[in-house]
């Protein structure tokens, strides 16, 4: 995939609590490293406005690589250096996320995290993204 879907830095923390989300799309999206799946999701909630998609995330066979390094953002809170250390590691895992055709979605910050309150996963766990790719809001 190129280099538009790799995840590009972003520094000020998000209050994702704070969006109201819209009811999903549905299509599936696949979050891949180094071509192996480490997960998907539908991305069921989503907030144009803010830019910011999220729903219930299914591990796939990679995702026990790439755990260690979500677990890094969940022990992060509010530290600045501590999540410069989850982005830099983040980044190197070099993750791509692709819709259901394929497609690149290029893709501004990302998370994996636990599922909270009136979030359903069976994992428990919880695919973020913010994104400027239109066709997360259209569908198309």
């Amino acid at each position: 995939m190129g280099h538009s879907a790799r995840i590009a830095n972003q520094h000020a923390p998000i209050d994702y609590n704070a969006a109201v989300l819209a009811p999903d799309l549905a299509m599936s999206y696949t979050l891949t490293m180094s071509g192996v799946i480490v997960g998907r999701s539908e991305l069921e909630m989503r907030d144009a406005e803010a830019q910011l998609a999220r729903g219930a995330f299914r591990p796939g066979l990679g995702y026990e690589l790439a755990q260690p390094v979500f677990a890094l953002y969940q022990g992060s809170g509010s530290d600045a250096e501590a999540l410069a250390r989850y982005r830099r590691a983040r980044d190197a895992l070099r993750l791509t996320l692709a819709d259901s055709a394929g497609a690149s979605v290029p893709v501004r910050d990302l998370h994996i995290r636990p599922s909270t309150d009136g979030e359903s996963s069976e994992s428990g766990l919880v695919l973020e993204i913010l994104t400027d790719d239109a066709r997360i809001w259209t569908g198309s």
